[in-house]
């Protein structure tokens, strides 16, 4: 039986339960002094004010190996955990903040932290790294690899995008193929490995496992107000720590945002300029929260595996990226708002690297680091149109050999590297690999020489669907979208 319940899925927002993280709903169009997006894909893509063309930088190798961790075979599962796990982690990896303590009898030998930066993109973090203002995004390149990862083709949203990511399967396994889904009224597969001896593992929504079914894991689930059937945060206990950092956009300093823009006489500030750094507050906002309530959570839980997604930047630039193209802005911008906005999409990625720095002194030398975006950006169109195939990829860690490459890596090759790196093989049923070039090589022959799975998909029982959770910020979710260009 087919429930009929809309079931949002995962877009990340920040404020969860508190006033939307951008501009105020409705099509751009139809409001003076909003970013109007080109309806078109043009073939040839501009890069916004201040940003030029610029090298990849050099590549590197990753490895680690934690072994003979599986999860219990009497792991169970309900579809209101993985409904949140997926809301957070794949796409919110998506999430706010997430993370998830390996169940393992025995001490891992390393961790591994997994940062998303949603449509980071090599023609804007190419020159900043030659300039050398981005040096934790350096400190990676230099001492691990950097590269592209290709996204999913054709390309599709964001949410379909970090699915993949988080199982290694393509869209048609994980079952996460929108925005919204249809919640059906059975059971989806549990965790069921081969090693007995393990302690009992949560498993995650959707059609095929994710990354966290080998892990417990720790949720802040921000998409949705609580209601009847529903929590804002997993384990509840959370809530109180998000409610306490969290960062509201009213109290954002103009001296916070004169990381992004020119500085102002703050005496004089106009309407229109108040208008033209309305998104900026919200969506640094944002970032900050999550980076906050994530880091919290990291030095408190230390768990053997920790993910946190940042949004920023994506939003960023479908916020400005083509804001001196012709129908970009309404009223158009003058020169001198130009030259005021003209750093602001380069300076965020360099707040984004300071982010990533914090993460980076947390997790220390013994844990490998990845950092990977879901797409990359070119602007010149609305929601998908504005996107690019190649993203891009960083890691880092203890068994890194410097100077080696990654090369023909895919957004569906995250999982299995990452179970690599815990000593488990890649499944049968998963369209991904080991990234090329990222791990050590005595690794990667290692894993070769082990018996893969069939799936970590193993127990499929049909039952009773737990009742599908129902939002007051489903509407405003998608006007949100719709804004962005990403739904009709």
């Amino acid at each position: 039986m087919e429930r009929n319940d809309e079931h949002r899925v995962g877009w990340p927002f920040a404020a969860r339960g508190w006033k939307r993280i951008s501009r105020p709903v409705g099509r751009p169009e139809a409001r003076a002094g909003r970013p109007r997006r080109p309806h078109s894909n043009a073939g040839t893509r501009g890069l916004p004010s201040g940003v030029s063309r610029g090298q990849e930088p050099r590549n590197g190798r990753l490895g680690s190996a934690i072994p003979n961790f599986r999860p219990h075979p009497g792991a169970t599962v309900t579809n209101t955990t993985r409904i949140r796990f997926i809301a957070s982690l794949a796409f919110g990896l998506l999430v706010g903040a997430a993370a998830w303590n390996c169940a393992r009898a025995e001490k891992p030998k390393s961790r591994v932290l997994l940062v998303g930066v949603d449509a980071g993109e090599w023609d804007v973090l190419g020159p900043l790294l030659n300039e050398g203002k981005i040096p934790n995004f350096a400190r990676m390149r230099d001492q691990g690899s950097a590269g592209k990862l290709r996204s999913l083709e054709p390309l599709t949203k964001s949410p379909i995008i970090w699915a993949s990511i988080a199982t290694g399967k393509v869209p048609q396994k994980h079952g996460i193929l929108d925005f919204f889904m249809k919640q059906l009224g059975r059971e989806n597969a549990r965790a069921n490995a081969a090693n007995p001896g393990a302690r009992t593992a949560k498993a995650a929504e959707g059609e095929a496992p994710a990354t966290s079914n080998l892990c417990d894991y720790i949720q802040y689930d921000t998409a949705s107000w609580p209601s009847k059937n529903s929590r804002r945060t997993y384990p509840d206990s959370l809530d109180a720590t998000v409610e306490r950092l969290r960062v509201k956009p009213e109290n954002v300093s103009w001296a916070e945002l004169f990381q992004f823009v020119t500085p102002i006489d703050t005496t004089r500030v106009t309407p229109r300029q108040e208008q033209l750094i309305h998104d900026l507050r919200w969506i640094y906002a944002a970032d900050r929260t999550f980076c906050r309530v994530a880091l919290e959570l990291y030095r408190n839980k230390r768990p053997d595996f920790f993910t946190v997604y940042f949004r920023g930047v994506d939003e960023i630039s479908h916020t400005y990226w083509d804001i001196d193209l012709p129908g970009g802005y309404a009223p158009p911008l003058t020169d001198a708002e130009l030259a005021w906005l003209k750093r602001l999409i380069p300076n965020y990625y360099v707040f984004t690297d300071r982010m990533l720095g914090e993460f980076l002194k947390e997790a220390g030398k013994d844990t490998d680091v990845i950092v990977c975006s879901d797409h990359g950006f070119q602007g010149g169109g609305r929601g998908v149109m504005a996107h690019k195939l190649d993203g891009m990829i960083f890691m880092m860690g203890p068994h890194v050999e410097k100077g080696g490459s990654i090369s023909g890596a895919t957004v569906l090759d995250v999982t299995p590297t990452i179970l690599a790196m815990f000593g488990l093989p890649t499944a049968r049923d998963m369209d991904g690999r080991p990234i090329p070039g990222g791990l050590e090589a005595s690794l990667v022959k290692r894993m070769e020489q082990e018996t893969r799975l069939p799936t970590y998909e193993t127990a499929r029982a049909p039952g009773k669907s737990e009742e599908p959770l129902r939002s007051p910020v489903d509407q405003e979710l998608r006007e949100r979208l719709r804004s962005l260009g990403y739904i009709q």
